[in-house]
């Protein structure tokens, strides 16, 4: 799961780098922002969004299903977590495995694993090489694509951006991430003022081969879809990142499957980590 959700932020976060190949919207619309601006917005809104997640605990949902080749479900496994961050790093402790509350063994194993994540990434040298290596997978996948087909939007009192995600045409991919990114297509929405992504939409549009099928195998058809939230106080957190398809990379995927992770009843917490009020979604 969590090597499926990195490639989800990957490619949510794809605004990032601008928006090269952008098309201007129709004339009677007001011309979109200028890719470098919305860039240096976004950027500076992922550096503090990354100390203000620190002020948060939510409850994260998973459900994972493997299927047979026609569709029926082989097996079916849910896991219910608490979810926080230290120096931007994501923490999980899970609470709860396929409808059971774990053992009082298992929650301790489970706590020592946890305490000892979160004291290797209160160093920030530390945390920062880990958000540094997914930075670079990020960046790994913004120059396979471009955005297309901009427009702007009012939704909910605020100015959202919208784009078709498509493959960059001069690009030559070489690694997993970039072969990946050219063979999707789909849709993103953008809050404009931060530059923060809303909601994501991807499919792949053919099979994809690394190795002869050895390293990695992406089937055509394989659906990624995430969706951000911005709490009250401008914090934005993902509610929801889902998929399914046919893929395979080295022992973490498997073929025919589906994913659904739901994260809600976040808690916002002071300094001093005294609960101060439950997080209202912003509708």
């Amino acid at each position: 799961m969590r090597v499926l959700r990195e490639i989800c932020v990957c490619v949510a976060a794809l605004v990032l780098a601008g928006v090269a190949g952008a098309q201007t919207p129709k004339k009677n619309d007001a011309p979109l922002p200028n890719p470098a601006d919305l860039m240096q917005r976004a950027i500076a809104n992922e550096a503090k969004l990354a100390k203000e997640q620190e002020r948060y605990e939510c409850r994260v949902n998973d459900e994972t299903t493997e299927l047979d080749s026609k569709g029926n479900v082989k097996k079916k496994e849910t896991e219910t977590k608490e979810q926080f961050f230290v120096n931007g790093v994501e923490m999980d402790r899970t609470l709860a495995k396929n409808g059971k509350d774990l053992t009082p063994d298992e929650t301790r194993k489970e706590d020592d694993k946890v305490m000892k994540r979160t004291v290797k990434y209160s160093d920030p040298a530390t945390a920062r090489k880990e958000t540094d290596k997914q930075n670079k997978q990020i960046e790994e996948v913004l120059s396979a694509m471009q955005l297309r087909n901009g427009h702007r939007e009012q939704a909910n009192g605020r100015s959202v951006l919208f784009y078709d995600i498509v493959p960059n045409p001069n690009f030559k991919a070489k690694n997993l991430n970039q072969r990946f990114a050219q063979v999707m297509l789909g849709k993103i929405s953008v809050d404009e003022e931060t530059g923060e992504p809303i909601d994501m939409d991807i499919k792949s549009t053919q099979d994809l081969k690394i190795a002869g099928g050895v390293l990695a195998n992406l089937h055509k058809g394989f659906w990624l879809h995430v969706h951000d939230r911005a709490e009250p106080d401008g914090v934005w957190l993902t509610d929801l990142a889902e998929g399914s398809g046919d893929a395979r990379a080295a022992l973490f995927f498997h073929p025919y499957f589906r994913f659904k992770e739901t994260t809600g009843g976040c808690h916002l917490y002071s300094a001093t980590a005294q609960q101060v009020g439950l997080a209202k979604v912003v509708k």
